[in-house]
């Protein structure tokens, strides 16, 4: 039950975010192996949280260069929910941030599997809660492996939920972007999960995983 795919960076040079690093086809293979374990741990919680049984799995894992880029990749074809959660602990400077990208129609879908109930037309107070929750822990179980790795202690902060047509929030999606399917029962919901790092955050994971020649 792991996940992988997709990237995009923001071509902004003031983007604390923006990586220059490139990322090989090996690297990618050695980060999928991350992303596979953090999708374990985020399907068993979602599975206790929600009484049903979830699966995640991780197709691809790629580097996007470019907002036009990313928002051909995003999932759906209309608009968007975002789940942002900052990371802290990885670097000393901060900037680092993992998201959770849904098609809204398809937020809303899983929203009422989760909660047992029809879909609701918007995403009011409820489907707000349930959808932050969801990308906390989905978000948590990624961090929680990345840390693990880095032999650091790494947290998240509190969630924000971004709700907008797909150019306008293609800017979330700088960085390391994996491809998630989510299935809920016997439903599979397609999203995006994105990992944004500095240069210095990326440079230390990438050794982590034993790519020891990395430039700084």
């Amino acid at each position: 039950m792991p996940l992988p795919q997709r990237s995009s960076i923001d071509p902004s040079v003031s983007d604390p975010t923006q990586t220059t690093n490139p990322v090989t086809p090996k690297q990618l293979d050695a980060i999928r192996e991350v992303v596979n374990i953090g999708a374990g741990h985020a399907a068993t919680n979602l599975s206790t949280l929600t009484g049903l049984r979830v699966m995640i799995s991780v197709p691809r894992i790629q580097w996007a260069q470019g907002e036009v880029e990313a928002a051909r990749e995003l999932p759906g074809s209309g608009a968007l929910v975002v789940i942002v959660v900052p990371i802290m602990g990885v670097t000393e400077t901060g900037g680092e941030r993992a998201s959770l990208v849904l098609a809204r129609e398809t937020a809303l879908r899983m929203v009422s599997l989760m909660l047992r109930r029809q879909p609701a037309d918007v995403i009011g107070p409820l489907e707000q809660s349930a959808l932050m929750e969801m990308g906390n822990i989905v978000c948590a179980a990624y961090v929680g492996v990345l840390g693990t790795f880095l032999h650091k202690s790494v947290m998240i902060g509190t969630p924000e939920l971004h709700e907008g047509e797909r150019r306008s929030l293609a800017h979330h999606v700088t960085g390391l972007m994996i491809e998630t399917d989510f299935s809920f029962l016997d439903t599979t919901f397609e999203g995006v999960f994105v990992l944004s790092h500095t240069d210095v955050s990326f440079t230390s994971l990438l050794r982590a995983l034993g790519f020891d020649d990395v430039a700084s």
